[in-house]
């Protein structure tokens, strides 16, 4: 083992890599017989070290190895075994979570109910009595101590089921399989328990009933009264665990490592509890209060601050589900966690991944997030050659017609913040003191030269040029997500504001909307500018607008439909903003509706080859079929396609020469008028 090691690691992949059909055949018939003998050798760690790697240079066909790898685990299940065959049970469970990394189809539906039984025992019916010590060797004295009870990490004797926070001088063959299934359970359950268990099956072994040696007070409450099917069982027991850790870790560690165990226990708890809702939303209710309490208990303790980012993902998958309130963890996660923490790399690289894995989500279910974005930016404002490529793909999510204008200015002072945050760190008191004089008093002007002459001690810092290395090509993305959102079209269309714009940029206008490319590459602002152009290119909106300019823009638009339909699969929304547009046109100069007609009752002879979805098909058509009518009739399009101004922003509640508000001041006047009697 010490030559495998002997050259440096990715020596060693390349081996695996490069091995061939010939050579991994022997060499699995040799791990096959030394899996399949009595005793394990330590030449068996040696082959299944070897197996890893050769397994992390992504061989496809693993079903047969699956298959050796489980009936090994299944074999030992009725044994006990000896500290030879120990090692090896503790080493296949490792294989078997990188065959189900690289080949998940390799292992059977059976294969996966037995597992999922070998979990929920390895996992909730491990021995409480510490292992045997093997130390002493020939001259230990023939006296031998019972072993004692494993502790909870205080020191007090453990009082429940054992688990990957329960400590012992040594650990029993079922205690480190308990270890190593806690490693493999999230793994296993995104992987094998997205859905509910339709295998109808009993597991006659429940021994929870069978086992009366421990009462899991966590367990008191579950549904053990009942057999369960293996998948909705290890779901149950894994809840059932990750709560016994929740309650664990609430125990004051005697040992700083400890500390940091209980922190990366809370993580993969947190992370697993997810897992089963996701499988199954019923746990949902059970594991809410749970996680709930938690970051009741963490969100005041920044050294915890690991575990936020689970708990917040447990809220943004699950807190519709169960109905709560969720404001308070945002703004722990978006207002704290950066404003405190900017400078642990680690907590910013989970924050990041976080972020790129939901972004979609949050820009639609937490109208927070986007708003906290100055805080975000601390992250990269303290690393960014880090952090720059992360931050490339978030900001579009954090652009929108809210924070935009903002969001361009802090990119710009990105280098100034950065600067801050060093000065922050390095004179906390002074600096800290300036800052709140000049950002939160109101005296930014007259303070400002202070701020300037604070940080022009640090314009020529690494960090600071770093800094402001970034900001070109985050502008770049910036300016490339503002053309893609539709602030375009707000500023066009919002209320008819500014109709007249739309002349006065007319060449630009018709420069972009007659470019063929711009229909693939910028789909969103492309449908825009072809509305918009539709909307206001009239005499009604702008009486500078001339026969001429609606010609060049129905001949360019024209073009472009034809070569769109002709060349490739438009976007069905595209043709029909195109289609509408041109009709609009039409209506407006009588001497171009020939030629949008005859491309319209091509239209309604189904000569549409390029479109392969009938939805869509049928979308086009039934646009088609209603603009072609309005168009046989010009005077009536016209009055469709281009209402008036009375008819798009009517004002008759307040029109004395119609009849209808003297008509509302009469009822008025009756429904207010006491009546009189005789």
């Amino acid at each position: 083992m010490v030559a495998m090691y002997s050259v440096g690691t990715e020596s060693l992949i390349k081996q695996a890599r490069d091995i061939g059909e010939v050579e991994l055949q022997k060499f699995y018939s040799r791990i096959t017989k030394q899996l399949t003998a009595r005793e394990h050798s330590h030449d068996v760690i040696d082959s299944l070290q070897r197996l890893h790697l050769i397994l992390a240079g992504c061989k496809e066909d693993l079903s047969a190895l699956s298959s050796l790898l489980l009936r090994s685990l299944e074999g030992r299940a009725a044994e006990s075994p000896s500290p030879t065959q120990t090692l090896g049970l503790t080493h296949c469970l490792p294989i078997v979570n990188t065959v189900i990394t690289y080949s998940p189809d390799s292992l059977t539906e059976d294969h996966v109910i037995f597992l999922s039984k070998k979990l929920v025992e390895w996992l909730r019916y491990a021995s409480l009595q510490q292992g045997m010590s093997s130390s002493g060797g020939f001259f230990a004295s023939p006296r031998i101590r019972q072993p004692g009870t494993v502790a909870e990490l205080d020191g007090c004797v453990c009082g429940d089921f054992f688990t990957v926070l329960c400590v012992s001088p040594s650990f029993s063959e079922d205690q480190w399989m308990n270890l190593y299934s806690f490693s493999l359970l999230r793994h296993w359950l995104i992987t094998y328990h997205n859905g509910t268990d339709g295998n109808t099956s009993t597991d006659t072994e429940d021994r929870s009933e069978v086992d009366g040696s421990v009462v899991s007070m966590v367990s008191a409450t579950s549904s053990s009264s009942r057999v369960l099917p293996p998948k909705e069982r290890l779901r149950e027991k894994s809840l059932e665990y990750c709560q016994r850790l929740v309650e664990q870790s609430d125990r004051k560690a005697l040992k700083r490592a400890d500390t940091e165990l209980q922190k990366a226990c809370l993580v993969e708890a947190v992370c697993i509890l997810d897992s089963v809702c996701l499988g199954d939303p019923g746990f949902v209710y059970r594991a809410f209060p749970c996680v709930k309490a938690l970051f009741g208990r963490l969100s005041s303790d920044l050294s915890y601050s690991r575990v936020l980012l689970p708990i917040a993902q447990f809220y943004l998958n699950h807190g519709e589900t169960a109905a709560v309130d969720s404001e308070c963890v945002w703004r722990c996660v978006w207002g704290v966690l950066p404003a405190e923490c900017f400078n642990q790399p680690f907590l910013a690289h989970e924050m990041l991944t976080f972020i790129r894995a939901n972004q979609l989500l949050l820009k639609t279910s937490v109208p927070l997030y986007s708003r906290y974005f100055p805080n975000l930016l601390k992250f990269l404002a303290w690393d960014s050659p880090s952090l720059v490529s992360d931050y490339l793909d978030v900001l579009p999510s954090l652009v929108t017609t809210g924070t935009a204008l903002e969001l361009l200015h802090s990119l710009l002072d990105l280098p100034c913040l950065t600067a801050a945050l060093t000065l922050q760190l390095r004179y906390v008191s002074d600096c800290l003191i300036i800052m709140i004089q000049i950002f939160s008093l109101g005296d930014t002007i007259d303070r400002l030269s202070v701020l300037h002459d604070l940080l022009m001690e640090a314009a020529d810092w690494p960090r600071v040029v770093q800094s402001a290395q970034s900001v070109p090509v985050l502008l770049h993305v910036y300016f490339n997500t503002i053309t893609t959102v539709t602030h375009t079209h707000a500023h066009f269309c919002s209320h008819n504001h500014h109709p007249s714009l739309v002349v006065d940029q007319s060449r630009e206008l018709l420069e972009f909307a007659g470019i063929t490319a711009n229909v693939h590459s910028k789909e969103e602002l492309y449908t825009h500018v072809v509305w918009v152009l539709g909307e206001y290119l009239s005499v009604s909106s702008d009486p500078r607008c001339s026969v001429d300019l609606v010609t060049s823009c129905f001949e360019a638009l024209e073009a472009v439909l034809f070569e769109v339909t002709s060349s490739g699969c438009p976007s069905p929304r595209v043709v029909t903003s195109l289609l509408s547009t041109l009709a609009k046109l039409a209506s407006r100069s009588h001497d171009l509706i020939p030629r949008v007609s005859l491309f319209l009752s091509k239209l309604r002879s189904g000569a549409i080859s390029w479109c392969h979805s009938e939805e869509d098909v049928v979308a086009i058509v039934t646009r088609g079929e209603e603009l072609w009518s309005l168009l046989k009739l010009p005077s009536v399009a016209l009055s469709v396609l281009t209402p008036p101004l009375v008819v798009t922003t009517p004002s008759w509640h307040g029109d004395t020469n119609t009849a209808l508000p003297p008509r509302l001041r009469s009822l008025t006047s009756l429904t207010h008028t006491p009546l009189k009697h005789n």
